[in-house]
């Protein structure tokens, strides 16, 4: 994410590698994408790329010790939190951690009605939660992989950002521990059971004014 125009990407194909055309019809673009190109979102996706490239290191550094700092804090305020990957050799913006004994869409509720914005690893529907496989794949635990929450920091995030979200989280984690229906079973297909309970559904309304989004 460069901060470009939306619905405007690149794709990078090696030579001899067949690709299916995206949309059919005319034929242009050497027969990958047929139809008039955006050309304001290409040139404007240009732009961008050209901008981030040359603030990369700028705002690398201005990103890791925030990122650091949630890191750190969070396992230091909230109990059975676990860290995601290398501790430093990572993205600067990027922190995913698991956060044990909860249900990850509904932290997601809470998140959302304190203004912050998360993404979990588990894909809902209607009738089970998966856990995510990313996190099954550097070899975690299936139930640390079904907790696991991700907070992306951007061009937007401030110190008082990272200061909001660490002082609102805590309080958010402890009230879910205590009503959170999670019961996680490990099965021999990696199938992870959950109970519904529908005191979660009421359970975020009124929760705060909006203060703060990742990017």
């Amino acid at each position: 994410k460069i901060y470009g125009p939306k619905g405007t990407g690149a794709l990078y194909v090696r030579r001899g590698v067949k690709v299916e055309p995206l949309v059919h019809g005319g034929g242009q673009e050497f027969k990958l994408r047929s139809g008039t190109e955006n050309v304001a979102g290409i040139v404007g996706f240009a732009k961008a790329l050209e901008i981030a490239n040359a603030e990369r290191e700028i705002e690398s550094a201005r990103l890791i010790p925030l990122r650091d700092t949630l890191i750190r804090e969070l396992q230091a305020r909230i109990p059975k939190v676990v860290l995601n990957g290398h501790p430093t050799e990572r993205l600067p913006n990027n922190v995913n951690v698991s956060i044990l004994d909860i249900e990850g869409e509904a932290m997601l509720l809470y998140l959302d009605a304190h203004g912050i914005s998360a993404s979990t690893g588990s894909a809902c529907d209607s009738a089970s939660l998966e856990p995510s496989h990313v996190i099954l794949g550097i070899g975690r635990p299936y139930e640390y992989a079904h907790a696991s929450m991700r907070f992306t920091l951007g061009r937007s995030t401030t110190k008082e950002d990272i200061d909001y979200v660490l002082g609102v989280l805590p309080g958010i984690i402890q009230i879910l521990r205590k009503i959170s229906p999670v019961r996680i079973e490990i099965h021999d297909e990696a199938k992870i059971g959950t109970q519904a309970d529908e005191k979660l559904a009421g359970a975020f309304v009124g929760m705060g004014r909006p203060h703060w989004e990742s990017e």
